[in-house]
């Protein structure tokens, strides 16, 4: 019982900080409604980028916790090699998917007769929105994890439901962001 409430009292925060960043999201996607409709494959790949993102993420958290509970990386913010390798196989993983999802993605589109506008720019915005989050969320989770690990309590129950909300975030934020400066 006591497992469950320390549990409860670590998730709790995270749940309440994630629900609304969420309302957030929601709002920033409806505020942006027209912007998006004139890009209708934006529409079609968002759901997929934001899940892509959030299951790297979700890994990368994973992977450190396991790293920190079994000793393999040092309790410090430093550079190691198993860090490195987890980076690297990560941002594989990411670019793997990335291709996979674009070429899924015009596909479903031209079979659906979607208009795609200028798909160049479209897979230059897509590709810098995805490239420029993971780098974002490596740092970040990297540095939580340390942090919450020294702290005593487990850097999953904080960062996996942080790292699903903030990549629902971030993902339509710059995606936004980015058709506003390069259209």
């Amino acid at each position: 019982m006591k497992y469950f409430v320390k549990i409860f009292k670590e998730s709790i925060i995270i749940v309440v900080i994630s629900s609304l960043m969420g309302l957030i999201s929601g709002s920033l996607l409806s505020l942006n409604e027209e912007l998006l409709y004139t890009i209708p494959i934006i529409l079609l790949i968002l759901p997929a980028l934001n899940s892509l993102i959030g299951d790297i993420s979700t890994v990368l958290v994973s992977r450190l916790t396991t790293h920190l509970y079994i000793g393999t990386l040092s309790p410090t913010i430093q550079n190691s090699e198993r860090l490195k390798e987890d980076f690297y196989g990560l941002l594989i993983t990411l670019l793997l998917s990335l291709v996979s999802l674009i070429s899924l993605g015009y596909m479903i589109g031209v079979i659906s007769g979607i208009e795609i506008v200028n798909p160049f720019l479209m897979i230059l915005i897509i590709s810098i929105t995805v490239l420029l989050i993971f780098f974002i969320m490596f740092i970040l989770l990297f540095t939580s994890a340390i942090f919450l690990f020294k702290r005593g309590m487990d850097p999953n129950n904080f960062l996996i439901p942080f790292v699903t909300s903030l990549a629902d975030f971030l993902t339509p934020f710059f995606l936004i962001l980015f058709i506003i400066i390069f259209i």
